[in-house]
């Protein structure tokens, strides 16, 4: 463990190389999960970097254990919505395709009520 001291003089902040990296590590999750909440929130196309696998850093700190359930938790809640979001858009996209199919078929005007 390393120890440094606080310019302030008021107290020493020490740092634990193992709950860093975890740490890290659940803030890099926990923006995608941001990112996805917002996303979905907003209608908008949800933009994520890169992902890498996060390193081996052995067992979660104890102290972290919380912060990662509430993460995983909202994470859930975020692949459930989607999931509902996929499945309006599939019903969406078959009645677009329904309509196609119909208004090639003749030259009758087809009108779709949206509002049902």
């Amino acid at each position: 463990m390393t120890v440094f001291v606080d310019r302030g003089g008021l107290e020493l902040v020490s740092s634990d190389p193992h709950h860093d990296a975890w740490q890290v590590d659940l803030d890099r999750i926990e923006l995608d999960v941001i990112r996805a909440e917002r996303a979905l929130e907003n209608g908008s196309e949800l933009r994520t970097d890169a992902w890498d696998l996060p390193g081996n850093h052995g067992t979660i700190p104890a102290e972290l254990r919380e912060r990662a359930e509430g993460i995983l938790a909202r994470q859930h809640s975020v692949m459930e919505r989607i999931a509902e979001q996929l499945g309006i858009t599939l019903r969406h996209q078959g009645l677009l395709d329904r309509v196609g199919l119909s208004s090639s078929l003749s030259n009758v005007p087809v009108y779709l009520d949206v509002s049902a």
